[in-house]
């Protein structure tokens, strides 16, 4: 097939834009983003602060910067792209790298986000193993027939999830939300007076608990290693989402926002998650590995949890893994399902969850943050290749889509911008000139500028009118197509007497919530005994989501549009 589809019947479901009728309420957004990234990485990330080496000050000071840098990059590079042109990532890059560089990119990206969703269930598995009593997984292979089982059921459970479309995945973030931002704050809470028991601290106060969080956050430093400043704080918290946000790959999901103004959602995901969630679990880190006498790093994330609150802690490592997993295996569905149009983005969903699950039976994929900076240098030179021909060229006399309306293949001006960034990493890695926290700033701009240049030498500069003209004939019939495609495709389904449990029930769900806060406040202050409380937690945890699980469910059943 050419650059150009004969009409706009020809064109395969996974290269076409989103309906506005299928356009999507800032509701699921706020429980994607806080599902997503009040996630399993949250309680590597968090553990790491504690051998960071620099001041607890810092480390707040540049959590607050890096992710503000991160919120706006959402907002003002992925979010208007994939609203201008309700397009994935992965299928717009048909016009900017041609049809060849783009299912590579697709390959190169989905195989990646394989790595990354396998990585959000193992670390789930990590809690389920601490129950069964199962060893921690040490090397880099699984030494237990029992934590390969316990990967493969979480595996599926992920993968019907995903497969099942954008809604599902939100509607199980949503639910899963509140509880999470509950779990990360009491866990903090009642882990305050058990790390001051251990280190013959006081908590009575504020100043008390500021002294006890910095003197066991961000002391354990590596003497051989480079000093941690506010600075590589920052970067780090701006660099963690990069290949979504600067990257662009989170177009695949803002391609259903009513407005490029979702992109400031992100900061639920972005300041709870990677802010709160963080500090919290470094507080958690830092008294398990007081109380078991044992550095925080032979320690995984379900045995963290369970020292610190028990089973509800357990479930919480679960559920993280789970809400990284889902909406990471539909981001790989859509891209490999460019590779392989014929087949369902379902189809494409199952094949890629049983590869997920596979990998994830490998202790090694608990090592998300190497993960997902391999992730982010390895994509980000093609999202600033996109950004600046989408935003950019118009505006300095250059013809956005000029390859294609050349009729190229591949973009080469775009291929050698990329590959001169992805170089510029490897030597940056193997020469250590520049911290890695850095890396990615100067390879974004390496590969704007490069693009740039070349773009101008290879025909971006050129006068394709004509071709825009036919261009934009061919965009409005295939708005109009999609349009009356979901106007067909919408259901009205009745609820059957259904509303008076999807309103009940979450009230009583969010009580249970507030039963937690309150008993590990009873806890932090001594009127409350941990075992008790661990046994009450575990109790309300599950009250909430069979209560808010059921009335989601129901109100997802029921509900009149679709979107996949």
């Amino acid at each position: 097939m050419g650059l150009t589809y004969i009409d706009a019947k020809s064109v395969p479901e996974v290269d076409r834009p989103v309906s506005e009728k299928n356009l999507s309420g800032i509701g699921n957004f706020l429980g994607l983003y806080g599902g997503e990234h009040i996630a399993a990485a949250e309680f590597v990330f968090g553990a790491t602060l504690v051998s960071w080496g620099c001041s607890a000050k810092d480390i707040l000071i540049g959590l607050i910067i890096g992710n503000i840098l991160a919120v706006l990059s959402f907002t003002l590079c992925c979010a208007p792209l994939a609203v201008d042109t309700r397009l994935t990532l992965y299928s717009y890059l048909r016009k900017i790298l041609g049809p060849v560089a783009q299912k590579f990119y697709a390959l190169v990206w989905g195989a990646c986000s394989v790595v990354l969703a396998s990585s959000g269930i193992c670390v789930s598995a990590t809690a389920i193993r601490e129950v069964v009593g199962l060893p921690i997984q040490h090397n880099w292979y699984p030494t237990s027939l029992g934590f390969i089982v316990i990967v493969l059921v979480l595996g599926a459970i992920v993968t019907v999830v995903a497969a099942n479309g954008f809604d599902a995945v939100a509607k199980f973030s949503s639910t899963c939300v509140p509880w999470m931002i509950t779990i990360f704050f009491i866990g903090a809470l009642v882990a305050l007076p058990q790390l001051a028991a251990v280190s013959g601290a006081s908590v009575s106060s504020f100043g008390d608990i500021w002294n006890l969080f910095s003197s066991n956050v961000g002391i354990a430093a590596n003497p051989d290693a480079p000093p941690i400043t506010v600075v590589h704080v920052a970067c780090f918290a701006w660099l963690c989402n990069l290949a979504w946000h600067m990257g662009c790959n989170d177009m695949g999901l803002f391609r259903f926002a009513k407005n490029a103004r979702y992109g400031l959602v992100s900061a639920i995901g972005m300041f709870v998650g990677h802010f709160f969630a963080w500090v919290m679990v470094a507080i958690m880190g830092a008294a398990a590995s007081a109380i078991l006498q044992t550095a925080l790093p032979r320690l995984d994330p379900g045995a963290v949890t369970n020292t610190v609150f028990g089973l509800a802690g357990i479930a919480a490592v679960i559920v993280a893994g789970w809400t990284t997993a889902n909406p990471t295996i539909y981001r790989s569905a859509l891209s490999i399902n460019i590779l392989f149009p014929r087949f369902s983005r379902k189809g494409v969903t199952y094949i890629i969850g049983v590869l997920m699950t596979i990998l994830a039976c490998f202790p090694a994929m608990t090592n998300i943050g190497n993960i997902v900076q391999i992730l982010g240098w390895a994509v980000v030179g093609v999202g600033a290749i996109c950004v600046v021909e989408h935003f950019l060229f118009p505006r300095i006399g250059y013809t956005r889509h000029w390859s294609m309306y050349r009729g190229m293949h591949v973009n080469w001006a775009a291929i050698i911008a990329w590959v001169i960034s992805v170089l510029f990493v490897a030597v940056m890695l193997k020469t250590g000139a520049l911290h890695n926290n850095f890396i990615f700033i100067l390879e974004y701009i390496i590969a704007a500028v490069v693009y740039i240049v070349l773009a101008g030498l290879m025909g971006a500069r050129g006068d394709y009118s004509r071709e825009e003209a036919k261009e934009l004939a061919f965009q409005r019939a295939l708005k109009e197509l999609v349009d009356r495609e979901a106007e067909s495709a919408m259901t009205q389904e009745k609820a059957n007497g259904s509303k008076g449990i999807t309103k009940i029930f979450p009230i009583l769900a969010y009580a249970a919530l507030a039963g937690m806060i309150g008993t590990a406040f009873m806890t932090f202050s001594g009127g409350m005994a941990i075992e008790t409380f661990k046994t009450a937690a575990f109790v309300l945890s599950i009250c909430y989501f069979v209560l808010n699980g059921t009335a989601t469910f129901i109100k997802y059943k029921s509900e009149s549009t679709v979107l996949n």
